[in-house]
């Protein structure tokens, strides 16, 4: 059975880890590193010592070694999160991070996007990822576990992406990519500095026929950045985004008689009803940072964003939306060092979110009568301390975050507010020189998205009534090991939650979500991970394993309290081999198995695991580079996305089967 083979596995992994571990600690018993600090839980801390789950990652400047398809690219590796739907650019991303996330039938639910220092979660919690300037990103930190004491509503999990700063001279970058379904990547971009200033300036166009018929795509996205420095002790930072979109089209999901047919057809009412979406995404920020004296520094940052959104989706009454959403947000955040080993952060935000959400009948891809006109409200305040102590034995982290929200649409009964603390605490033990050992708790909330309230299953205008906020808490133990060209981390987890909230679709909106309270879930799981590097050679290896199950639910007169969480699979192993010969040549071979899940609360439909394998190869000269690659090289079977509780099992998405790309990049 494959499952047993790949615990064989993990057991020669965690055999081989501790002989080698033993080995390097017989041969080198101290240890000089360059340390890289990490400010994810808000006070800056060499990653090391951290007393909670995360994963970092740097890339090249160039990123030959990258296709640029969605942000999956960038996330390999990384032990607990799963990423589904890179292919349908009408749904976006789905990604899940020890199951938060999970439930998001398009877009980013429970995990916190941060982009260059700005959220990129709206206030209500919800996240997309179709304006990301993804030939910019620099590097990435995610931050695995609830985390609300630092970043507040739908914080299961966090993604801080940092998008190109460090560069040493004045360049322009031309890129172009090609591949299978007449796909193409276009960008340019451009670094300038001088000695108190620099910019970076980015655009690409994007464009794919898409693997299934109906899912064509085109997109635009322009990012700037600019950088000034006041004096030596205060700088300014100014970045603008804008994405455009005019289409994105929807294939939708089918059920596996469709699929045994013909894996590329799109389902008929997705056809029938011309589903797709066109979006405009405008966003600004500004921050400024002042160190003030030698002991207290200053952080203030304020931002600005507009998506118009307009979507058709497979059914007539009020299958047109159109979407109009202001928000904008503001923090500060004072520290004060007490001395070398004791600091305190106190922070204050505000963000106020504004949708103006129309819907229309869809009269076969054309709109008919209004049947909803909602102005929906979502307003948020926070206060929150950090303390980070350190003695010469270990790091002791605390946090405390209080959060209300003021949510609500212009019907009276409609208008809720919501209040909640939300502590952490966690120790880091480092007396072992490159051994550390650490355990922490942490506690996260998550409210109903704007969205997820107004998909009202009694048909009536207005909030669903029955849908309440999900909390969770976590606890978490780790062990690192940190050496000259290998990282190893084991982690392990227990989380509870309540009042899980899941999609579901109705016999008479089928092809829509509405959301529903799934009762408690209790989730345990282990955490591997081990980096290594020397010379010409490196590679990673991620392992997770988890359980996650429904503990309290009862729906209708089923009893599924023991069910697994449909939506994420039990375990995926994942791991990247790259190497760089002479001359400029340089390739990389990835593997990712991915184990079986369910695809409805009931367990009834079990997706098979699988296993994908993709291959890079590329050729650097001093300005002019080359690169290709070929994905699902073994062509396999299997889906992009998986539709929890889908109507009539139209749970799938196939994903493509073995295609190409083919590039060039020059610079000058």
């Amino acid at each position: 059975m494959l499952m047993n083979k790949f615990s064989r596995i993990l057991i020669a992994l965690l055999t081989f880890f501790t002989l080698y571990v033993q080995a390097q600690d017989s041969i080198q018993q101290k240890i000089t590193l360059k340390e890289i600090t990490l400010d994810a839980i808000r006070i800056k801390t060499p990653k090391r010592i951290i007393p909670f789950a995360l994963s970092h990652r740097t890339f090249k400047l160039r990123q030959l070694d990258i296709p640029q398809n969605s942000l999956q690219d960038y996330l390999t590796s990384v032990p607990g999160l799963y990423a589904q739907n890179s292919q349908n650019f009408a749904q976006d991303l789905r990604l899940s991070i020890r199951g938060f996330g999970a439930r998001s039938g398009f877009g980013i639910r429970g995990i916190q996007l941060i982009v260059d220092g700005i959220p990129e979660t709206t206030p209500d919690g919800q996240g997309q990822l179709d304006n990301l300037p993804l030939g910019l990103i620099q590097s990435l930190t995610v931050l695995r576990g609830p985390a609300s004491s630092f970043y507040g509503n739908a914080s299961g999990g966090v993604i801080k992406i940092n998008t190109l700063e460090d560069f040493k001279d004045n360049f322009v970058r031309l890129r172009a990519q090609g591949g299978s379904y007449s796909s193409r990547n276009l960008a340019a971009t451009v670094g300038l500095k001088n000695n108190n200033t620099k910019a970076v300036f980015y655009q690409n166009i994007t464009e794919s026929e898409g693997y299934r018929d109906h899912s064509k795509f085109k997109q635009q996205v322009f990012n700037a950045r600019v950088w000034h420095d006041v004096s030596d002790r205060s700088q300014i930072r100014w970045q603008f985004n804008y994405t455009h979109s005019p289409y994105a089209y929807d294939a939708g999901g089918v059920d596996a008689q469709s699929v045994a047919q013909n894996r590329r057809q799109a389902r008929a009412q997705n056809k029938s009803f011309q589903t797709y979406e066109t979006v405009d995404h405008l966003k600004t920020g500004l921050q400024w940072e002042k160190q003030i004296n030698d002991k207290l520094s200053w952080e203030n940052y304020a931002f600005y964003a507009r998506r118009d959104f307009v979507g058709r989706l497979p059914f007539g009454y009020g299958g047109v939306i159109d979407l109009k959403r202001d928000y904008y947000g503001l923090g500060s955040a004072l520290e004060y060092q007490v001395n070398n080993n004791h600091r305190i952060q106190f922070r204050f935000s505000l963000a106020d979110q504004k949708d103006h959400r129309k819907r229309f009948e869809n009269l076969d891809g054309s709109s008919g009568d209004k049947t909803l006109d909602q102005e929906e409200l979502f307003f948020n305040t926070a206060l929150s301390i950090i303390d980070q102590m350190k003695w010469s034995f270990g790091v002791l982290r605390l946090g405390l975050r209080f959060d209300r929200q003021n949510l609500g649409t212009q019907r009276e009964s409609d208008q809720v507010k919501l209040n909640s603390f939300n502590p952490s605490i966690g120790f880091t033990f480092t007396q072992w020189g490159s051994h550390v050992m650490f355990a922490s708790f942490s506690s996260s909330f998550e409210t109903p998205t704007l969205n997820e309230l107004s998909a009202n299953p009694s048909g009536n205008n207005g909030f669903n009534p029955d849908l309440s906020p999900s909390k969770a808490r976590n606890l978490e133990w780790g062990w690192r090991y940190t050496a000259p060209g290998n990282t190893l981390e084991v982690i392990l987890y227990a989380i509870k939650t309540r009042n899980e909230i899941l999609p579901y679709e109705l016999a008479a909106f089928p092809g829509r979500d509405f959301y529903r309270n799934t009762g408690n879930t209790r989730r345990m799981g282990i955490e591997l991970f081990w980096e290594h590097q020397k010379g010409p050679l490196e590679w990673s290896i991620a392992y997770n394993y988890a359980t996650l199950k429904f503990d309290d639910y009862l729906l209708g007169d089923q009893n599924l309290s023991g069910n697994q969480l449909p939506g994420v699979p039990k375990q995926q192993l994942s791991g990247t081999l790259l190497y760089s010969f002479s001359k400029g040549w340089a390739s990389a071979l990835q593997g990712q198995y991915t184990g079986a899940l369910y695809a409805e609360d009931a367990n009834q439909t079990q997706v098979e695991d699988y296993f994908l394998s993709n291959i890079r190869l590329w050729k650097s000269l001093e300005n002019l580079s080359f690169f290709g690659g070929v994905n699902n090289l073994l062509d396999r079977d299997y889906f992009d996305n998986i539709r929890i509780n889908g109507y009539g099992k139209r749970y799938y998405e196939p994903a493509p089967m073995r295609n190409f790309y083919f590039g060039m990049s020059y610079t000058f």
